[in-house]
């Protein structure tokens, strides 16, 4: 379904996505109970050993103040619901939503739609992508982009072009096509290993 702007397609999949269950996957479930064991587990043994030895205290450290929905676990998210909506995954990943796992089934749940604009006027990079992913898969019409980006966003997007442009003039590369490698999974990018002598 093709919308006007992005601002109408983020509206259009908000709904569409209010209006159904979003029940986890079982792999979801699966890695979240693995994952909240684990962090239990450690947490236990950090404070227990604590008086005689510090070797669980680093993982502690790095893993107490996590949220057990992390980065990995919400780009996971992103994927799945991108691919069962049939919309990019910055779509998804610019709405507001959160995990909610219970005995009557994991599931996520989606807050207001966002004004997706900070304090300072500057849209949030998550609208900008939905835009360009919007346009790449003709899933809108309006190619115009009427909000501004942050400075720091655009100079980090025009150093990671510079550097993509450079790798991809070392091996003979369209810039584009560069970029596309990045994503095909079908390319063994797996170094060669010399056996048990390592």
């Amino acid at each position: 379904m093709k919308h006007m702007s992005v601002m109408d397609g983020l509206q259009d999949l908000h709904e569409r996505m209010s209006a159904d269950v979003l029940q986890w996957p079982e792999a979801f479930s699966t890695a979240y109970a693995f994952n909240k064991e684990a962090s239990t587990l450690l947490t236990k043994k950090a404070n227990a050993d604590a008086p005689t030895h510090s070797l669980w205290n680093d993982a502690y450290m790095s893993v107490s103040m996590m949220d057990n929905f992390t980065a990995l676990f919400w780009m996971k998210t992103f994927q799945h619901l991108a691919d069962v909506y049939d919309v990019p995954m910055s779509w998804v990943a610019a709405l507001k939503m959160f995990a909610h796992p219970d005995a009557i089934g994991d599931k996520w749940g989606l807050k207001p739609i966002p004004s997706f604009i900070d304090s300072e006027g500057y849209c949030y990079e998550s609208l900008w992508a939905a835009h360009t992913d919007g346009l790449a898969a003709g899933l809108i019409e309006i190619e115009d982009f009427v909000y501004e980006r942050k400075p720091e966003a655009v100079a980090f997007s025009k150093m990671a072009l510079e550097a993509a442009t450079h790798h991809a003039e070392l091996q003979d590369m369209e810039v584009e096509d560069f970029l596309d490698s990045i994503m095909d999974d079908t390319l063994d990018m797996t170094q060669p290993t010399r056996g048990d002598d390592e």
